[in-house]
């Protein structure tokens, strides 16, 4: 065991600090959204209904997932991809144009469908690879068709806040799983490169990343960023009180979605934020002891996709509310206004808490994988993802 101590029932601690997150979410979405409601002239609870609605089925999903053995989604990864490729590009035909992008369709966000569909792929190829890994077949190509399919269809969207998300998924499970450093260099290598050239021609990107560089010179496209750094600046120690904040009286754009991590800083000040990092901490380092303890490779991968997704999330709308990222759309999972992404945070959650749970995945067959350790996985000493006792 070296150590670690092997629990039988779900990871308490995990499934506590997504409650809390959820609990706090339902205030945070309410102080934060009144004023935009009042605006469009609805009742101030508007969205604090639409959100809690929301949080109900994140709660059904984590709930179903936590029950239903793992195994199930390496069974069904290839549809979860078909259909997350399908509705993605049904968004780009026939979703619609918000803010220059087409990536709603029928109320949903499919990237969400497809991001689960990719970890779901990407992890059945890896564990299926055993001693093949170091390969160029199990170490790029294999798991890099499902990824080049998203790529493509979220650039159409266009998506590239979702896009690089995507790649960030992706390069650390090849890491983990041991994949050659000799083949993914030169592919991430090059997929970065066109990854700049691309973002640097399309005019939203580009203004975003000049707005980011030289905020005097593109005031429109800087200023959530800078109204967002006031909003922190506002709270201090203790915050404004919730609901006493001013910059989401139609000073913050999007502030029960984009920057709910500002709202509250302004609010709850340094002790609200230092609570909500703290309690993402504990998800994220429980992620990778649930990792570290699943019985099948599948498992690892899983577990490691999931919480790394989480966390690439959380570190993008933080980071864009701090003013270390350019501003982009990405929700703070659990704390921001509800959708899709709350529902799917709610339904990896669950994935986790069953991977956790011992007795799990026996059904999985994998085959032998000795003296094949990642150098990556490794470096994660603790968590010694790749030592399955066989």
């Amino acid at each position: 065991m070296n150590g670690s101590v092997k629990t039988y029932g779900v990871n308490k601690l995990l499934l506590l600090s997504t409650l809390v997150l959820m609990c706090l979410g339902c205030v945070v979405v309410y102080t934060a959204s009144t004023t935009h409601a009042l605006k469009l002239g609805l009742t101030p609870e508007y969205y604090l209904k639409a959100h809690c609605w929301k949080v109900v089925v994140a709660l059904a999903a984590m709930f179903v997932a936590a029950k239903v053995d793992y195994s199930i989604w390496k069974k069904g990864a290839r549809v979860i991809f078909a259909v997350g490729c399908i509705l993605t590009l049904a968004a780009i035909v026939a979703g619609g144009d918000v803010k220059g992008a087409s990536r709603w369709i029928w109320g949903i966000q499919p990237s969400e469908i497809l991001k689960l569909g990719l970890i779901t792929m990407v992890a059945t190829k890896l564990s299926e690879a055993g001693m093949y890994i170091k390969t160029l077949k199990c170490s790029v190509i294999q798991p890099g068709v499902p990824f080049v399919i998203s790529a493509i269809l979220l650039a159409l969207q266009p998506n590239f806040s979702m896009l690089i998300l995507f790649a960030g998924i992706t390069i650390v499970l090849l890491l983990v799983a041991g994949a050659r450093l000799k083949y993914l260099l030169p592919v991430m290598g090059g997929g970065a490169l066109v990854g700049v050239i691309a973002l640097l021609i399309k005019s939203h990107t580009s203004k975003r990343i000049a707005a980011f560089l030289d905020p005097t010179a593109n005031q429109n496209s800087a200023m959530q960023g800078e109204r967002a750094l006031e909003a922190l600046g506002n709270g201090g120690i203790f915050g404004t009180g919730i609901g006493m904040g001013m910059q989401k009286l139609g000073y913050l754009p999007e502030a029960h979605k984009d920057v709910v991590y500002a709202v509250i800083g302004e609010e709850m000040g340094f002790i609200g934020t230092f609570l909500i990092l703290a309690l993402f901490g504990c998800i994220f380092y429980q992620g990778f002891e649930v990792a570290r303890n699943s019985s099948t490779r599948f498992g690892k991968y899983m577990a490691v996709a999931l919480t790394i997704s989480l966390f690439l999330n959380f570190l993008v709308h933080v980071c864009v509310c701090t003013g270390l990222f350019p501003t982009t759309g990405q929700p703070l999972p659990f704390l921001s206004f509800g959708g899709t992404n709350l529902i799917f945070s709610g339904l990896f959650i669950g994935i986790l808490l069953n991977i956790s749970k011992s007795g799990t995945g026996k059904k999985i067959v994998e085959p032998y994988m000795s003296g094949c350790e990642s150098s990556a996985a490794q470096a994660f000493s603790g968590f010694e993802f790749m030592r399955t006792e066989e």
